[in-house]
């Protein structure tokens, strides 16, 4: 007889039925952690900026919350309000290696097309804050501009009840959000009908309605500094306006130092977006009657979170009409007291 230890085959056939067991059920354990991303890197997603101000300090908190909540890998580019530049960044980021997915605020979408065209061949491109529909993004993020647009107007509308000479304060003309925006605060005022995608009036020349006559727009380019100036110069020359409307997180505070320089503060009515210091402040001071608060920190959140579902092949929860439209709140002196303590709290999960 052999030395070897003998199994009757009863024996044999448990034990291999025993280790077939074990094969299947470290396959599909192996299966599931596949699944759950065990086995694959952290998705590579980055986030560039149309802009270097305050406004993009609550974008990025959000976007780095849900880089925690879903594992991702997050670089932050920080980019100047102006085309060339922003390409610049944007190729540079491209050339420090591969992308699981990149979020863009567009400052021009139209000279900007290649470079976005070169993102969504090489990544795949999500929209922020501002878009660029005509590019091969998988979906914009972020507020529905006309229709913030327009919500200002009422406000200014019901602040101006006999209506009256207004001026507009913009940005970068370019850009799709200041854009649709500026077109929705003058629809409202001009009571027009309810258009998204309406032409975009000149930024010249006076725009005349039933109640509300549009008298400029003034394009600061992204300068507080050059919003001062150019409002100053306007309302010397147009004596009888009788309120104001910035369409970006720092016009408020800007058009308040030119009211205040020009002896106006209070006189003339305001209506702004966002919610920087001094536009909070001028609210309750009676200053400013109310402005617009978009939903940054869900901008930043919803981009990276979109963006890490589809690395890991989950489109489940892309949004319908490739638009993520975020909600926005009117601040006045009714609720900003309320408004304070709620930016002050912990954002809250976004759904």
């Amino acid at each position: 007889m052999s030395g070897k230890a003998f199994l009757p085959a009863g024996a044999r056939r448990a034990s291999a039925v025993a280790w077939v067991i074990i094969a299947l059920l470290l396959i599909v354990g192996g299966f599931m952690l596949w699944r759950v991303g065990v086995f694959t890197p952290s998705p590579k997603v980055a986030l560039v900026t149309s802009g270097e101000g305050p406004y993009w300090d609550l974008v990025i908190a959000g976007a780095r919350e849900a880089a925690e909540a879903f594992d991702v890998k997050l670089s932050i580019v920080k980019s100047k309000s102006d085309s060339e530049a922003q390409s610049a960044s944007i190729r540079e980021l491209l050339a420090k290696g591969k992308y699981d997915g990149v979020a863009v605020s567009p400052v021009n979408p139209i000279a900007e097309a290649a470079v976005l065209a070169d993102v969504s061949a090489r990544s795949t491109l999500v929209t922020i804050d501002s878009d660029s529909p005509l590019s091969a993004r998988l979906c914009f993020v972020g507020t529905d501009n006309y229709a913030a647009g327009r919500l200002c107007a009422d406000q200014l509308r019901k602040a101006l009840p006999d209506g009256g000479e207004v001026i507009i304060c913009i940005g970068n003309p370019d850009k799709e959000n200041t854009q649709r925006r500026r077109q929705g605060v003058i629809d409202e005022l001009l009571e027009r009908n309810y258009e998204p995608d309406h032409a975009m009036d000149p930024l010249e020349g006076a725009l005349k309605g039933p109640q509300f006559t549009v008298v400029a727009t003034l394009v600061d380019h992204s300068d507080p500094a050059k919003t001062v100036e150019l409002l100053t110069a306007a309302l010397k020359d147009n004596p009888n306006i009788k309120g104001v409307v910035g369409l970006l997180g720092y016009s408020t505070p800007a058009i308040l130092k030119a009211l205040e320089a020009g002896g106006k503060q209070g006189q003339i009515k305001v209506v702004g977006f966002d919610n920087a210091e001094e536009t909070l402040a001028g609210i309750e001071a009676g200053h400013v009657h109310a402005s617009i608060l978009q939903d940054q920190f869900g901008a930043g959140y919803q981009a990276v979170r979109i963006l890490a579902d589809n690395a890991r092949g989950n489109r489940t929860g892309l949004p319908i009409f490739q638009r993520r439209t975020l909600p926005c709140e009117v601040i006045n002196v009714e609720n900003v007291k309320a408004m304070r303590a709620q930016l002050k709290a912990e954002p809250a999960a976004k759904s």
